[in-house]
């Protein structure tokens, strides 16, 4: 079954989610991938004095934990990509397309190409 896939003055660009996930994900290696509660209850008599100790563990999973700092900046990037709006005429390419872009735009889509978040689709 053949694919049809729109481009953009010959290039067809996608965005690699996998990508975004990486680059957002804190090293997951720096630290374990359970979480170890515990709690320590003790017991007094009428007087004060400790007559009981126990101790408990729960042990969980770890959360995902994302860059948040990372996130919003792609994010970002990723809304000015996806919402400009030009009538440019890409038939001479898109390298010719996006010479009008402004400037806020092309830093966006080459910092999103550079970390392969917008991808050439081959």
């Amino acid at each position: 079954m053949e694919e049809n896939y729109l481009d953009f003055g010959g290039i067809t660009y996608y965005i690699d989610l996998e990508a975004f996930d990486k680059l957002l994900s804190i090293d997951g290696n720096l630290s374990p991938k359970t979480v170890i509660d515990t709690v320590e209850t003790e017991t007094f008599d009428a007087e004060g004095k400790l007559i009981g100790s126990e101790i408990s563990k729960t042990t969980t999973s770890k959360n995902k934990e994302i860059n948040i700092a990372t996130y919003e900046t792609l994010r970002m990037f990723l809304e000015m990509v996806l919402t400009y709006h030009d009538e440019s005429d890409d038939t001479l390419g898109a390298d010719r397309a996006l010479l009008s872009t402004p400037l806020s735009f092309k830093i966006s889509f080459n910092t999103l190409l550079k970390h392969g978040i917008i991808k050439e689709l081959l």
